[in-house]
């Protein structure tokens, strides 16, 4: 089950302007899904399937913290006849097809071979099929100050370091308010 913290709801508007300036027309499902969603976050997230295994941290949106536009800036999309619709952890990208009988197939984009895709599933609703997602970890809505109160109360106080407050406090800020929801299609 794949879950979202969405980046806002989308609309039909977002999406026509999006086609328009691409000169593409986007497969009908993952359309539906940046309407409904326009993509969002995906912490705890693990994509596998025959002979592929990575995580999924985004799935790009439209005028959204992570958007599809600026993915697109980067030249080896031309010639693809595909989009950049998320990123895993190490900067590898997914993209959907747009033409032809890759229309709406979902691939895994290396960046370390060029972006060369690797096909992963036949439509968005099967890739999104393949993701696993786990709920947000307790520890990572803990304040920094609660952190640290725990690690003194167990004796390890010693182990606080500023550099660990920072990435406390980083985590908290990032993980608090977020909300995950089951991504339907």
């Amino acid at each position: 089950m794949l879950l979202i913290s969405k980046y806002g709801n989308g609309s039909e508007e977002f999406v026509n302007g999006l086609e328009r300036k691409l000169g593409i027309e986007l497969d009908e499902e993952y359309r539906k899904f940046l309407i409904k969603y326009n993509g969002g976050d995906t912490p705890n997230t693990e994509v596998k399937t025959k002979g592929f295994s990575s995580d999924l941290r985004y799935i790009f949106g439209i005028n959204a913290k992570k958007n599809i536009e600026d993915y697109l800036q980067i030249p080896v999309w031309e010639n693809t006849k595909s989009v950049p619709i998320g990123e895993d952890s190490y900067g590898n990208c997914y993209a959907i097809g747009t033409e032809g009988i890759e229309k709406g197939s979902v691939f895994f984009c290396d960046h370390e071979k060029g972006f060369d895709r690797f096909k992963i599933s036949d439509s968005f609703s099967q890739f999104s099929k393949t993701c696993k997602s786990g709920d947000i970890k307790p520890l990572a809505r803990r304040s920094p100050e609660e952190r640290e109160a725990v690690l003194t109360a167990r004796g390890k106080a010693g182990n606080i370091t500023d550099g660990l407050r920072e990435i406390w406090k980083q985590e908290y800020e990032k993980y608090k308010d977020m909300i995950q929801e089951k991504v339907i299609l």
